[in-house]
């Protein structure tokens, strides 16, 4: 992710909200296809001089199962200030020689050496030539509205180059912060301010997708939708792009024909809907309220549920259409002095965000952004290792994830992921030792022996003197390497809900 400003870091996310509980299903339900998702786009592309396959190996052993990459028009293509297109240059055709294609050849590689899916998210900008207004561009990177068909012949240079190599695709990438992706966001005609960004975007998805299909069939349903931000009213923006109102209507009369939804508006067929969904740009909790209705932060899934109910209900969207988190994370206090989350918060905060997804079965990955911090202060600091390589704590609690749930004085949930045991160990299923130490001192002792289900999840209740004011951890033993992987040490808290609308 390119750098963000602080004005969107910082926004306030206090209010007062009804609590809905959230539906807790059997963890064999919940998890059964969850995945875990990570980006590192900084070390897999070489930006600092390692190996790729080295890091994919890395990867593998926290237990990921998928690594998204963005792949930005701009990037792959040698001069992209060109205000016109190249004579001989055919954009579709990925065997160009104005295309490089080598970082992103390279990191493909190495996931599928390392058994790694990869999503690719295919988005603009491009080069200048591109836009719909090359002479409005300035910058190297230029925002201006893409045309639509030459977005469409990219997606297609993309889906022939990695055909069969790729397991998801998606298109744009945050277009509704608007400056950094796509300008402008809203216009005006007449009366009547519409989100030109969102009428765009459709086009493009369309555009896209229809040349996944064409060249890369096995994936034409895994093609995903959206990828906003938390912030800058997602929420509309993806209302507006599957033509539905505030109260899950058609579009009609004048606004509809200004966000292109004339006429019959046909189903698109995405393969899940993908969001970011940050809190307070990677300063919040996962327990965090916020009183705009038109963001999607972690805790506030039921607004997004709520749309994309609406969505099926008007034919805009298939039915069991999943939602895929597929971009989030926490930053740290060190390096950022601007954060509010510790070190050791955020390894708590990445386990509780695990255990808040787990809870909804509609969700089909879980992200972490990224493995290591960029070097510059003004980016996410959000890695599991710092910019000089070393681990931070969230490194080991994202490879065992641990959350224990206060039940009563004598009896709490245990939660708990082993994500090393999906690569690493040669059995279906992993045994595990939940231990318990006194509050204040004294050892750990295993207080139970569990196996977890073939994804590596386990959740158990656990009745005994003094429970609730334990301290907790797990132990697994690889049985491959003998190796001994331990969780954070956690104690009970407050159930993880979602928060109403």
């Amino acid at each position: 992710m390119p750098k963000t400003t602080r004005s969107l870091r910082l926004i306030a996310c206090t209010a007062t909200l009804i609590i809905t509980a959230l539906a807790i299903p059997s963890a064999a339900s919940a998890s059964s296809s969850q995945l875990s998702m990570i980006q590192e786009d900084r070390r897999l592309f070489n930006q600092t001089f390692e190996d790729p396959n080295e890091v994919m190996k890395e990867i593998r052993a926290l237990g990921v199962d998928i690594v998204r990459t963005n792949l930005i028009y701009r990037r792959v293509y040698k001069s992209p200030r060109d205000r016109t297109k190249p004579a001989g240059f055919v954009t579709s055709d990925p065997n160009s020689p104005q295309y490089n294609w080598r970082y992103h050849d390279d990191l493909v590689n190495a996931a599928r050496a390392q058994g790694i899916q990869v999503l690719m998210t295919i988005t603009s900008p491009g080069p200048w030539f591109s836009t719909t207004n090359p002479g409005a561009c300035r910058r190297e990177v230029c925002t201006v509205a893409p045309k639509i068909g030459e977005f469409g012949d990219f997606a297609a240079a993309v889906a022939k180059r990695y055909a069969g190599r790729a397991d998801y695709y998606s298109i744009g990438n945050e277009f509704n912060l608007g400056k950094n992706w796509l300008t402008p966001r809203f216009k005006r005609s007449g009366r009547i301010k519409y989100d030109f960004g969102a009428s765009v975007y459709r086009k493009m998805w369309i555009a896209g997708q229809r040349s996944i299909a064409r060249f890369d069939p096995s994936r034409r349903n895994r093609v995903l939708f959206a990828e906003t931000a938390a912030v800058a009213s997602p929420v509309p923006f993806i209302r507006n792009a599957l033509c539905i109102d505030d109260k899950g209507r058609a579009l009609r009369g004048k606004r509809a024909r200004l966000q292109g939804c004339s006429g019959r508006v046909a189903r698109l067929n995405i393969g899940g809907m993908a969001v970011h969904p940050y809190n307070n740009g990677g300063n919040g909790t996962p327990r965090q309220r916020v009183r705009k209705t038109s963001t999607l932060t972690m805790a506030h899934m039921p607004r997004l549920h709520s749309l994309m109910r609406q969505a099926v209900r008007r034919r805009r969207i298939p039915r069991n259409t999943g939602v895929f988190l597929t971009e989030f994370g926490f930053q740290t206090k060190p390096p950022d002095r601007f954060s509010n989350v510790s070190l050791s918060e955020q390894a708590q905060y990445i386990n509780e965000a695990d255990r808040l997804f787990f809870g909804d079965r509609r969700i089909k990955t879980v992200n972490q952004f990224e493995l290591n911090d960029p070097p510059g202060l003004s980016e996410f600091n959000m890695g599991l290792r710092f910019v000089d390589g070393r681990k931070k704590p969230s490194y080991d609690a994202y490879r065992l994830p641990i959350v224990v749930t206060r039940r009563s004085s004598r009896r709490v949930e245990f939660y708990g992921e082993v994500r090393p045991h999906r690569v690493l160990s040669g059995g279906p299923v992993a045994r595990v030792s939940i231990q318990a130490a006194p509050r204040r001192g004294g050892s750990f002792t295993t207080v139970k022996t569990q196996l977890t289900n073939r994804r590596g999840f386990i959740r158990t209740n656990i009745s005994r003197a003094g429970a609730a004011s334990s301290r907790w951890r797990m132990v697994w033993l690889n049985p491959d390497s003998g190796e001994t992987f331990i969780s954070r040490v956690a104690k009970a808290g407050k159930p993880l809900k979602y928060y109403a609308k």
